[in-house]
This record gives C-alpha cells, sequence and structure tokens, in this order.
C-alpha cells in the first residue's frame, strides 16, 4: 500500500517538474506533439503488420510460395484531428496491391476531419473563415477551394433532406420564394427556389423543405406541395397556410389542401395598397388598416374596414379595392378559435409571413458577400446549412403557446 503511494506520489512529481519547466501554453503543445509522435508510431506499425499478414510472410523471411516483396516505403503527410502528422512511413510492394486500412488511397485528411469541417459550415462558417475557426484547434491550414471540395460531401445530406419522410404534425404553413443568381453560359441568371415553413402541434418551427423553380407559375407550387403531400404532409392537422399573395401558391393550396383556410400576409397586401396613396396620407391609412387586423373577431373586422372604406373610398378608391378583392382571405386567421391569454402573440405570428421572412433574412445574410454562385449545387449547400442551423437552434426552443392555445 505505502509503496503504492510513493510511486504515484514520484510519478505525480515528475508531471509537476514538467509543469513547471514549460510553461502553460506550450505544455499543451508538447503534449499535442507526443501524442501526434505516438499515434503516427501506432499508424506505422499496424501498416506495417498488414503488410506481413498480405504477404504471409515475416520480414527477412524466405519462402517459396510467398505472394509479393517488400518495396520499401513512401511517405506521406496526413491531417487528423490531433494536428497534422508529417512523413508518414506507408510501406509498399512490389506489385503494387497492398492496401492499408488506416487510410483509404490518396487519402490526405482523416474523415473525422472531414466532418468537422462540414459541421463547421454547417452552423454558419463560410467557407473563407474555416481555416481561421478550426486552425487553434487542428494545427492545420485550409484553403477556401479546400473546404468547397470537402463541403461537396453534404450533397448526399442533401439529397435525403428533400426524400425524408414528413409527419403529419404540421398546423401552421407558411409558403414563399427567394431568389438568387447563377452564372450561366454568357451571364448570370435569376433562379427561384420556393420554401415552405411550419408550425407543429408540438410548437417547434421548422423550415421543412425548399426547391428550385423558374418561377412562382402555378405547375411549380402544385408540384411543390403535392411533393410534400406525397412525402406525409397530408394537412390532416393543418389550420391554416399563410402566403404573400402568390397566384402559384393560391392554386397550389386549392389543389392540395382546399379543406384548409388560406391566409394572406397583411404586410405585403399593405405593400401594394401603399403604391396608390400619397405619402402624407400612408400613416394615417395604416392606422386605419391596423384596427381591421388587431379587432378581437371577424365581425368587429369587417366593421373596421367599412369604417375605413368610407373614410378612403372617394379619396384612394384603388387602394381600398386592394384590401377589398382579398379581404376573405385576409380575414382567415380571425376564424381560427384562440384562448384570449395567447391571442396576441399567435395572431401576430399567422397573420404575415414574416416568420418565414426572417429565415430568409440569415440566407441573405449569409449569402450577400457570395454574389453569384456557380451552380444550383453549391445554393443547395448553402441553403441546406443555414436551415439545418436553424432547425437545430428551433428544436430545444419550441413556442409552448402554440401547443395549448385551443
Amino acid at each position: 500500500m505505502y509503496q503504492t503511494l510513493d510511486t504515484l506520489n514520484h510519478r505525480w512529481g515528475r508531471v509537476k517538474d514538467f509543469i513547471n519547466y514549460t510553461q502553460p501554453k506550450d505544455f499543451w503543445v508538447d503534449v499535442n506533439t507526443h501524442v501526434r509522435g505516438l499515434v503516427k508510431t501506432l499508424f506505422e506499425r499496424i501498416m506495417d503488420e498488414e503488410l506481413v499478414e498480405y504477404m504471409q510472410t515475416e520480414t527477412y523471411q524466405r519462402t517459396n510460395d510467398r505472394l509479393d516483396y517488400r518495396n520499401g516505403y513512401y511517405y506521406r503527410n496526413l491531417d487528423t484531428t490531433l494536428g497534422p502528422i508529417e512523413r508518414l512511413a506507408v510501406p509498399r510492394s512490389r506489385q503494387g496491391l497492398f492496401k492499408t486500412t488506416v487510410f483509404e488511397r490518396y487519402q490526405r485528411r482523416q474523415q473525422a476531419v472531414n466532418d468537422v469541417i462540414c459541421q463547421t459550415f454547417l452552423h454558419g462558417i463560410s467557407t473563407r473563415d474555416v481555416s481561421g475557426v478550426l486552425k487553434p484547434f487542428l494545427g492545420i491550414n485550409f484553403s477556401a477551394s479546400a473546404v468547397s471540395r470537402i463541403t461537396k460531401s453534404l450533397n448526399d445530406q442533401v439529397k435525403q433532406y428533400h426524400q425524408r419522410k414528413l409527419l403529419d404534425e404540421y398546423q401552421f404553413l407558411f409558403l414563399d420564394g427567394i431568389y438568387f443568381s447563377v452564372k450561366g453560359a454568357l451571364k448570370a441568371k435569376k433562379i427561384l427556389i420556393l420554401v415552405a415553413y411550419g408550425i407543429t402541434m408540438f410548437g417547434k418551427k421548422e423550415l421543412i423543405d425548399f426547391r428550385f423553380a423558374t418561377a412562382e407559375s402555378s405547375s411549380a407550387c402544385e408540384g411543390f406541395l403535392n411533393d410534400l403531400y406525397r412525402r406525409g404532409l397530408e394537412g390532416k392537422n393543418l389550420k391554416l397556410v399563410i402566403t404573400d399573395g402568390s397566384k402559384g401558391f393560391a392554386s397550389g393550396i386549392d389543389l392540395v389542401f382546399p379543406h384548409v383556410l388560406h391566409q394572406r400576409c397583411w404586410v405585403h397586401k399593405l405593400r401594394n395598397a401603399n403604391k396608390h396613396i400619397r405619402k402624407n396620407d400612408i400613416k394615417a391609412f395604416k392606422a386605419d388598416a391596423r384596427k381591421i387586423y388587431t379587432a378581437d373577431s371577424h365581425r368587429e373586422a369587417v366593421r373596421a374596414f367599412k369604417t375605413l372604406r368610407r373614410r378612403w373610398g372617394s379619396i384612394y378608391p384603388k387602394a381600398v379595392h386592394c384590401l377589398e378583392q382579398d379581404l376573405d382571405h385576409l380575414l382567415a386567421f380571425l376564424q381560427i378559435p384562440i384562448k384570449e391569454q395567447y391571442r396576441e402573440f399567435i395572431r401576430r405570428q399567422i397573420r404575415t409571413t414574416n416568420s418565414i421572412e426572417r429565415a430568409f433574412r440569415n440566407v441573405r445574410q449569409r449569402t450577400k458577400i457570395m454574389g453569384c454562385f456557380t451552380n444550383a449545387d453549391s445554393i443547395s449547400r448553402i441553403i441546406y446549412a443555414i436551415f439545418y442551423r436553424m432547425n437545430f437552434k428551433w428544436q430545444v426552443k419550441p413556442l409552448t403557446q402554440f401547443t395549448q392555445f385551443i
């Protein structure tokens, strides 16, 4: 017992002497260097043993039935999560048929390093900044082009994201589109991406999916919604679908979710109405419009609209008509019964497409420094990365008001 304690005390004393001899920063550098040296030795021994097993003969052993002969070593560097391992001695055979299991042929980077790079990219770090973020931890420099090549492995994840089964648990569905510039043969062209965002019965927000389209046409929007339906979003729990007024989405909703109420975004509608109003009167007009969408009931909202029409109908008939022609869709959210304590919060969330617009702002902030994308795949990876990060964050922060509002 006493001998064991003496041994432990002696060893701990040696460790403290080493720590006191070096600076704290140098201590960890020395530890990492030592560990990388051990890993290098381990890798080289494993590969030597694999060569022995491959040839079925020990070193310097002479037999008549040997499969191959040694042919020295070649050296390569390997980036690992412990840092770069330099001049790793890799044995080779004369016929060139020997393969080690330590790494793949032509591999210069441990797969775990690639995974770290992809996860860093998915959590919002641009390809230009990944190297600066990871170098203090991995001791490795990565160029933006190298990071871009590594993140191409996310294409499989993007494909799985588009094909995954959906649970029919969404009670509110928001639909919108966003444009990006993509390089063409002669010049840059605009490409549209349709996006679906939902709030589940459990209060969880989720960016459900996105799809490329040439325009917000009826066929494109119907195809997008049909794909969501086919994958499981049948709308049995849907209470409201919110759009910015796109005719394509309106047509798709009538076809795919004909039993669900369709809500037009108040922000977009008022923006259209303001085009027909003099600048000095916009504030007063919007104040009267506010009384409509903040009314406690559908009946009160209709009464507020009639008041607005009497005041502004003769002065700005086009602006009033802009509201009147879609009044039923603008007031659809008032038909959903909501407990009084949650009413103001939930109605504010579902009467506009602001929720999905906020997600678009994150997309634009991430992509504005990139200018024009080289192809659709690069856009898909960026959007998937942003959606992945936002959905991950929302997973642990549900909107509890949406779980018990009825």
